[in-house]
């Protein structure tokens, strides 16, 4: 079965992202990855499997069924050693779950440590976790009501078997954001009464700040995928990890004056050609992305070339203006690409506003993944 829109994932420049954060930091800092949202919309299984044979043993997913799916997937594989961690957390009921996948839980609250306490009675097993501190996001983790827990040894909290202490940097997409600083020197101080278990407080920006930031374990997410989570970030010598190529379903000849796309708002100033490309707002390309009155028209490569949209894109097309390809090159042409070498992920992400982040995630399901040039 074909497809009429493909995303083409180039694992092995994952891959090579992962290398490249990894000697970011020094040899005893270890390299996670976060890989929830289905691998930030790339297909969660194949890039875990990528990032594994690369060297990475810790994943970071956002919800337990996330978790179920990788450890399913790994154990599919034949991968051991991984250890797979749940961001948002748990419910009490949920630990069985937790136990018979082999999973993590990050603890986020003063309940959830009881919970786990009390665990190894059912069972007779201790449940590995992570504490995650906040100092300063305000969204998961012992907040300031609860920091109080963290300093007092007989808390059952202290009795747990954690493998990390982490919290989560608010504003590493700006280095010179005071809060980075104010966070570094929170956790250190919350962090200390755990001292002989390894701590992270880095996100994907949080790399590129100095050594004081990495401690034993960071977690890029977005910079695996070849970006930035600014993109007033210079290049920080990634690689792009994706190109998005649609079929041209048909090609047409408009007449000065003619109109095209809903509301009729492309308007042809002469004889235009027009091609229509089998990819809408349902596969995440976004209706932003043509604001003529805004200054917003992106582009599409088509026979090599950039060219502009024309009209309003739809929920399964848009509309690219090609009248100034020759015939050959229209004849010749059977695809478009939407994110590429011509309009990169950081430009689509800055034209609609947003973050590469949403762009990625919000790439459609009924869109082929294609892997490594398959």
């Amino acid at each position: 079965m074909t497809t009429s829109s493909r995303l083409h994932i180039n694992l092995q420049a994952i891959a090579h992202n992962y290398r490249f954060l990894d000697h970011q930091t020094g040899p005893s800092t270890q390299t996670a990855a976060a890989v929830k949202a289905n691998g930030y919309g790339l297909g969660m299984a194949a890039v875990s499997a990528a990032l594994y044979q690369a060297g990475c043993r810790l994943f970071f997913t956002a919800q337990l069924e996330e978790g179920v799916r990788l450890s399913a997937a790994f154990a599919e594989q034949g991968y051991d050693g991984a250890q797979i961690a749940v961001l948002e957390g748990f419910r009490q009921a949920d630990l069985e779950t937790f136990h018979a996948h082999h999973l993590t839980p990050v603890i986020n609250s003063p309940e959830q440590a009881e919970w786990l306490a009390a665990y190894p009675v059912k069972t007779q097993s201790a449940l590995p976790a992570i504490l995650h501190i906040d100092t300063g996001m305000n969204r998961l983790g012992f907040g300031t009501d609860s920091h109080v827990f963290l300093s007092d040894p007989l808390h059952i909290l202290h009795a747990l078997e954690l493998s990390l202490v982490m919290s989560h940097l608010a504003c590493s997409d700006d280095p010179s954001d005071s809060t980075n600083q104010a966070q570094l020197e929170q956790f250190t101080r919350l962090a200390r009464p755990f001292a002989h278990i390894p701590k992270s407080l880095c996100n994907s920006g949080g790399i590129f700040l100095p050594d004081a930031y990495h401690f034993d374990v960071t977690r890029p997410g977005i910079a695996l995928y070849g970006a930035m989570p600014s993109p007033d970030m210079a290049d920080k010598g990634l690689l792009p990890a994706l190109r998005w190529d649609a079929d041209i379903v048909q090609i047409r000849t408009l007449e000065k004056g003619e109109r095209a796309g809903y509301g009729g708002e492309f308007i042809a100033n002469g004889p235009a050609r027009l091609a229509t490309i089998a990819a809408g707002y349902a596969d995440g390309y976004d209706r932003a992305l043509y604001q003529p009155e805004r200054g917003i028209v992106a582009k599409v490569e088509i026979a090599g070339k950039a060219v502009p949209l024309a009209g309003r894109v739809s929920m399964d097309l848009l509309i690219a203006d090609v009248t100034s390809l020759s015939d050959s090159e229209i004849a010749s042409a059977s695809k478009a690409c939407l994110i590429g070498a011509h309009y990169s992920l950081a430009e689509m992400a800055k034209d609609r506003q947003t973050i590469s982040y949403e762009v990625l995630t919000g790439l459609g399901d009924r869109m082929m993944r294609l892997y490594d040039g398959a």
